[in-house]
């Protein structure tokens, strides 16, 4: 396995970008930007699911995945507004751990990836109350036939209020690089954000330096 290079970089957020490049390009993933992510309800008891990394900012320091506000993990950080993610490709023998406060994309970003979503997509963020109970499957499918048939003679699809983006800001970053005899490598990057205020800046912090250390496996 490549090991991380050397001497360290002072900015781990090129490295993080070209790690999901990477893993891109193996012919084998399926979905290369999986994601298990780790959230907190408001008496500090963890859930974890898997999501789709789904945008990079690279500059800033933020990754942005998609979901319904309302599901369980929405409920959560509304309450805890903090979450841990983690993604592992095991043909790389790379894990990535990312780590920080999150908050709602701005509508505009959420409206733009909306609206790249295939229509099947679209109509069960409509239809779907996520995580709430479900009496059979069935019924799930006979709301989406139902919006399908309402949306027959009407312009493109819209995104539903309670669907939406959310960025997941580093403050913690960590590189694990498989090694023989469980000799990993492992660094992390920590720094310290400031919000940025309020507004349409809400969904924005400033980063102050990164600071680096390598940690036993």
């Amino acid at each position: 396995m490549a090991n991380l290079p050397e001497p360290l970089p002072d900015d781990p957020l090129p490295l993080v970008r070209q790690w999901l490049a990477d893993a891109e390009a193996l012919a084998a993933a399926r979905n290369p930007s999986a994601m298990a992510l780790a959230t907190s309800d408001g008496r500090g008891r963890p859930s974890v699911r898997m999501v789709l990394l789904r945008g990079l900012s690279a500059e800033d320091g933020y990754g942005v995945f998609y979901t319904h506000r309302h599901s369980r993990k929405g409920r959560e950080l509304a309450a805890e507004p903090r979450a841990a993610g983690a993604l592992y490709w095991e043909p790389l023998g790379r894990q990535l751990r990312l780590e920080g406060p999150v908050v709602p994309s701005p509508e505009a970003e959420s409206d733009a990836y909306f609206a790249t979503r295939p229509l099947g997509s679209q109509v069960n963020a409509w239809i779907s109350a996520q995580s709430a109970p479900l009496e059979s499957l069935e019924e799930l499918r006979a709301r989406a036939d139902r919006k399908k048939r309402d949306l027959a003679a009407s312009a493109p699809l819209a995104r539903p209020h309670a669907w939406g983006g959310y960025r997941l800001w580093f403050d913690g970053i960590e590189f694990w690089v498989e090694g023989a005899d469980r000799c990993h490598e492992r660094v992390r990057y920590e720094r310290t954000l400031t919000s940025a205020g309020a507004g349409a800046s809400a969904a924005a912090f400033i980063g102050g330096p990164w600071r680096r250390e390598r940690l036993q496996p």
